[in-house]
């Protein structure tokens, strides 16, 4: 399948305050040279970088409330092997001595974003919603991953864990997005799209015993592969 004009095209870097234009065969490059170095400071966190394999479990340590509102974060990038690399991807490009083994892998992006129901919605006085209603609205957070343009859908499962490591929020299986087709976050639709996973702050409080500045969780992701 020949990809699209926008599918195949250069595209703003995923992580939010970067402007960076990125083709998809340099994707990996940008993140390690930009984004990996620890004089960075595009991102509040450490940014992980991991080789793993299909039904490889990655755990990463979120700690949700210390997350920048309304900013697209990259908690780690997770380089998949897959079997077949030549059919479904072109390779990443110009990588540093030290990550040329990556050259045939996919990079995935897992991405976060703390936002409020009413910044997803874009609620205003004029459809009806006051004030006092949308500031009663709560927090949510967005769990999505990236990659560069893939011929084939590629899957993971994305779960919540919490400190004892047991599954608190059930494992959901998403697809892995086209970093180039940047779908509004106004645009999700809770429960009905095939990217996104979306979890409520009093629940991850409650299940975190009272929350707190602190307050953390484990996120799952397991890349499962091509779709059957």
């Amino acid at each position: 399948m020949a990809a699209t004009c926008e599918e195949s095209q250069p595209a703003i870097c995923p992580v939010a305050d970067c402007r960076a234009l990125v083709t998809h065969t340099h994707l990996l490059r940008h993140m390690i040279s930009e984004h990996l170095d620890t004089r960075a400071r595009t991102l509040p966190f450490q940014l992980r970088l991991r080789e793993v394999a299909s039904g490889q479990q990655t755990l990463l340590m979120l700690t949700y409330r210390q997350l920048a509102v309304d900013h697209d974060q990259c908690l780690a990038v997770l380089n998949w092997s897959c079997d077949s690399p030549f059919d479904l991807m072109e390779p990443q490009l110009d990588l540093p001595p030290c990550h040329q083994a990556l050259t045939f892998h996919l990079p995935v992006l897992v991405m976060v974003c703390r936002t409020t129901w009413k910044a997803l919605l874009k609620q205003d006085d004029d459809k009806g919603v006051s004030r006092d209603l949308t500031s009663e609205w709560g927090t949510v957070y967005l769990l999505w991953l990236v990659s560069p343009f893939t011929r084939r859908a590629i899957y993971a499962n994305l779960a919540v864990l919490n400190s004892r490591l047991q599954c608190i929020v059930r494992r959901n299986r998403r697809r892995i997005r086209n970093f180039a087709s940047r779908m509004p976050i106004s645009q999700f639709i809770n429960g009905l799209d095939p990217f996104f996973v979306s979890l409520n702050e009093d629940q991850l409080d409650e299940l975190c015993d009272g929350g707190g500045e602190k307050a953390s969780v484990f996120l799952e992701v397991t890349i499962e592969g091509e779709g059957q």
